[in-house]
């Protein structure tokens, strides 16, 4: 299992060729995951938008086929503790990041498919798959 980044799912949405081709394969080894923090990130890119009604239904849309994990308490505890180790080395990222990551390494996730490689590789538990 994978989980989808931000990064990831706008450039699936603005059709990159290299987004669909990842896609595809993606798709072969089962469900898509991702979480609320995504969710919210993906969802407000819709306004500012010529037609940000019509955009922001696309991107639910969009989002209908992918699990989507809630920001929970135990994600809560692990991205405390994420964020603590990150400060002790000065290495702090944003920290919606630090959430996602968060409810990643409670959950038993591994992989990232991000761009975001200059955060998230600050989190030794995560491994990344960018295109």
């Amino acid at each position: 299992m994978k989980f989808l980044d931000t990064s990831f799912l706008i450039d699936v949405i603005r059709k990159h060729a290299p987004a669909k081709t990842l896609l595809d394969d993606l798709d072969k080894e089962g469900p898509h995951i991702t979480n609320t923090i995504v969710a919210h990130e993906f969802l407000v890119g819709a306004f500012g938008t010529i037609n940000s009604e019509m955009e922001l239904k696309f991107r639910n849309n969009r989002l209908s086929g992918i699990v989507i994990l809630d920001f929970d308490l135990a994600a809560a505890n692990r991205s405390v503790i994420i964020e603590a180790n990150l400060r002790a080395k000065g290495e702090m990222i944003g920290g919606a990041d630090i959430l996602i990551a968060g409810t990643m390494i409670s959950r038993g996730i591994s992989t990232i498919v991000t761009k975001n490689t200059r955060h998230f590789e600050k989190i030794p538990q995560i491994a990344i798959k960018t295109r």
